[in-house]
């Protein structure tokens, strides 16, 4: 998980939930969602990396300003605000990427991850990315996941096959998040654990994760790794 400092029966549907006598509906309600695929739970969509500035209080950090379609994203000198819904991501990617490298790539983002404070400044999202270490000498190499550069901020990321896929409806781009924020841990680790490369593409439990209008989510050059 780059936004930080460096089993269970799965199913699609909440209606087959188990309910215990006396629980109220916000109980059932939480019930079901135990028992839910976490991708169901899951927001992820593309966004392009505008502004990359170094965070003042963390050598390891950025502080990303990240255009998810949502609205015009705004800065101010070096202070990179969240306003009218623009994304601020603080990600540990600085000993993997220079400013510029990490400048206006299409990054594949966790977009309702419930916000964060990491060293004084509030994170909102996560950026997905793989990692690698060598065999001879055991250095990590860190690539973040891509959508294509043709994608537009705010694209939707979805697993195959599905409906969505191909659709590529404009209202996409303005569209508020339609999920709720992902606050559980216990969610976040059974969604990235079931995540995977496979020949430098992206996977959930064996299923492809595309854009809407097909793209694949892919690293530069990576092949295989533990996708965080």
């Amino acid at each position: 998980m780059w936004h930080r400092e460096a089993g269970l029966p799965l199913s699609t549907t909440t209606e087959g939930a188990p309910a215990l006598p006396g629980q109220s509906i916000a109980q059932k309600t939480e019930a079901a969602r135990e028992i839910e695929d976490p991708i169901d739970l899951v927001s992820l969509r593309v966004g392009r990396i505008d502004s990359v500035a170094r965070h003042p209080e963390a050598d390891t950090l950025y502080v990303l300003s990240i255009d998810l379609g949502e609205r015009s994203c705004a800065s101010t000198g070096d202070e990179l605000l969240r306003t009218n819904q623009c994304r601020t991501i603080v990600s540990g990617l600085v000993p993997y990427y220079s400013p510029e490298q990490l400048q206006g790539l299409h990054a594949v983002v966790f977009a309702n991850l419930k916000p964060r404070k990491l060293r004084g400044i509030m994170s909102h999202g996560m950026l997905l990315a793989a990692s690698s270490s060598s065999e001879t000498d055991g250095t990590l190499t860190v690539e973040i996941l891509e959508a294509p550069a043709s994608s537009r901020p705010g694209d939707r990321i979805v697993t195959l096959p599905s409906a969505e896929t191909g659709a590529c409806s404009d209202s996409s781009l303005t569209q508020a998040l339609e999920k709720p924020l992902v606050k559980k841990q216990k969610l976040v680790d059974l969604f990235i654990n079931g995540l995977s490369l496979d020949a430098g593409l992206l996977s959930y439990n064996g299923r492809r994760l595309v854009t809407e209008c097909g793209g694949e989510i892919s690293t530069r050059t990576m092949l295989a790794g533990v996708v965080r």
